[in-house]
């Protein structure tokens, strides 16, 4: 990785369903929709980003009229 290059916070899927209040059987089938909610792959393992959750969280906030 280059000098100063910031690595993602990255969680598995049950601490972003915990983290949603929906199951780890909803994300996956958010990510066989390519629901909007980014996702890495390393190796076998699914991990999200802390920042790609947040934004995803900030998307989807409704504010009042």
């Amino acid at each position: 990785m280059g000098v100063g290059m910031e690595v993602p916070e990255l969680m598995t899927a049950q601490q972003v369903g915990r983290l949603l209040g929906v199951s780890t059987e909803t994300l996956r089938k958010w990510r066989a929709k390519r629901k909007c909610l980014p996702y890495v792959r390393v190796g076998r393992h699914i991990r999200y980003r802390a920042a790609d959750v947040a934004a995803f969280v900030e998307r989807g906030t409704v504010m009042p009229a």
